[in-house]
Order: C-alpha cells, then sequence, then structure tokens
C-alpha cells in the first residue's frame, strides 16, 4: 500500500528530469522517466492515462507501453481552419469531446504521453495545455528508452471509457495574427520561426503555403534540432546557450509560428522544459499569415 500511495505521488507531480541549470524548484513538469513509468502500470494505478502517439497504429499493435491507448495526432488533430490553414486547434466542444470520449481524460487523469519522434506528442501535450489540463509529461526518451531498458510490452488494444473534460482554456499559451501584429517591434517579444532554415529563407515552402518566407523579424532554430536520436532531450546548457544566440531568453516573450502548428508546439515544449515562462504559439503559422496580404512579410523564392 505504501508503495502505491509513493507511485500515485511520483505521478501527481510528474516529475521533471531534466536538469535545468536556471531554477529547477521552479521548472515545469514535462518530463517522467521510463522505469517510473513501468512501476505505474505495475501497480495499476488508478487515473493514469498512457498515450502511444507514434504516427503509425500497426507500431503500436506490435508492441506498446502496458495500458497505453493509441492516438492519431495527425489524423485526429490537423484539422482545417480559417484561410485554408491546416493543423489548427479543433473547436474548443470539440476538444472537449475527443479527449474526454476519445481519451478518457478527465480533471484528476495524469497524462504521459510518449512517440517515437516527439512531434506528435508534442503538439498534444501543447493542445492539453491549451484547454487547462495540468497533468501531462511526455516519456523522456520515447518508445526507444522504453525498449533499450526492456521494460514490458503488451499488445492488447486497449479502450478507455470515456471520462468529462471540462477546457479551461489558457489564452496566454496562443497567439494569433492580431497579438503578433500589436507586438511587432517589441523589445521584450521574439519571434521564433521553429522550421527548416529552407523555409525560413524562403528558399522552399509548405505545400498548403502560397509563397515562401517569414515573419519580420523572426529569428531561425529548427525544432528537430534540440532532440538527440529523435527523443531524446539535447544538453539543456547546450540549448540555452543556442536559443541566447538568437536573443531567446527567459525574460522575454517568446512567440513561436511554424507552418501548421506542429513544430511550434515542439518549441514550446522544448522551452517550457527549459524553465520559460512567457511562451505562446501561433498554431495558424505561416500558412495563415502568407494568405492574408496586409501582413508584412519577407517574401522568398519559393513559389
Amino acid at each position: 500500500m505504501k508503495r502505491l500511495t509513493h507511485l500515485l505521488l511520483i505521478a501527481v507531480m510528474i516529475l521533471t528530469i531534466v536538469p535545468i541549470a536556471a531554477s529547477d524548484a521552479a521548472a515545469e513538469k514535462v518530463f517522467v522517466k521510463a522505469g517510473q513509468v513501468a512501476e505505474l502500470t505495475a501497480a495499476k494505478a488508478p487515473t493514469l492515462r498512457i498515450i502511444d502517439c507514434r504516427a503509425a497504429e500497426d507500431s503500436y499493435k506490435k508492441g506498446h507501453v502496458p495500458g497505453a491507448i493509441y492516438f492519431n495526432v495527425d489524423e485526429n488533430l490537423r484539422v482545417t481552419g480559417a484561410w485554408d490553414t491546416v493543423g489548427v486547434r479543433r473547436q474548443l466542444e470539440a476538444q472537449e469531446e475527443l479527449f474526454g470520449r476519445q481519451l478518457g481524460i478527465g480533471s484528476d487523469t495524469m497524462v504521459v504521453l510518449y512517440d517515437d519522434i516527439e512531434d506528435n506528442a508534442t503538439r498534444l501535450f501543447w493542445e492539453l495545455k491549451y484547454t487547462g489540463h495540468e497533468k501531462v509529461a511526455i516519456m523522456f526518451g520515447g518508445w526507444p528508452e522504453w525498449q533499450a531498458k526492456k521494460l514490458p510490452v503488451e499488445k492488447n488494444i486497449n479502450q478507455v471509457a470515456p471520462a468529462l473534460f471540462v477546457a479551461d482554456v489558457q489564452p496566454q499559451l496562443l497567439a494569433t495574427s492580431s497579438y503578433i501584429m500589436s507586438k511587432m517591434g517589441d523589445p521584450n517579444v521574439v519571434l521564433l520561426d521553429a522550421r527548416p532554415p529552407a523555409q525560413f529563407k524562403g528558399d522552399e515552402k509548405h505545400a498548403a503555403a502560397k509563397i515562401g518566407g517569414r515573419l519580420p523579424s523572426a529569428v531561425n532554430a529548427f525544432t528537430l534540432v534540440n532532440w538527440e536520436h529523435k527523443t531524446y532531450l539535447k544538453d539543456p546548457a547546450e540549448l540555452e546557450e543556442m536559443y541566447a544566440d538568437l536573443a531567446v531568453t527567459p525574460d522575454k516573450e517568446i512567440i513561436i509560428y511554424c507552418n501548421t502548428g506542429w513544430y511550434a508546439a515542439n518549441s514550446y515544449f522544448i522551452l517550457k522544459a527549459l524553465n520559460f515562462p512567457n511562451v505562446r504559439v501561433y498554431d495558424y503559422s505561416w500558412v495563415e499569415w502568407n494568405g492574408k496580404g496586409h501582413l508584412p512579410k519577407i517574401v522568398g523564392k519559393a513559389k
């Protein structure tokens, strides 16, 4: 009984394992160890929801973390919004229905996400945070870490009972085009472009974008360079130095964009792991911005 109580305490806290240099005590809890997840599953901890976010459901069927359910993030969260923008968040009622009915997440549910490349898991992480669900973390190292440690694997197709998910929207996590325009030229705000360099320069573009280019004054750090072997975060000191060179520092408000919100959500997760307090995601991103003629932009060669 004492052991289960201890494990539940771990789950409630969602312990961080990233050695944040600046302020460990205040750091947001965004990671949980694979070994801790294994202990929680073995103890059948109540109110725990483990979600497999890998791109292919076949991978889930071949083997997954015991008790995990499968969720196709790309299929279920990628919708079309205004200005033909793809990848945007669902409407609030649809989010509540999806997270509550399909994923069985209630107000007390402790959610652990894992992936094999992390950008799907981090997209779901941001959307859960945006809708006010605080008890969510990503398993450090993802599925590769679980396999490397030779932890138990099952092949059951798990189902969940519906739960009541009541969203408590956190507007401070979201940026819109009008909000960004209101912050243009503010020295305390940094626009961070999370796309590959060729898209930032405008030499290439996303298929849904009409033109290549970027937002004025934006700096570029492709989000996938934050990871080693796709699921292991690089040394935090190295990441902090990289971002500091771009003037992306914790004392600034950071607004992240990409093409459709996917890479931006990934960089949001990274900056929260590094204890950045004020980070927003522009989830409509360049695919919306480039289509609005009245918005300022630096146009590239890609058409």
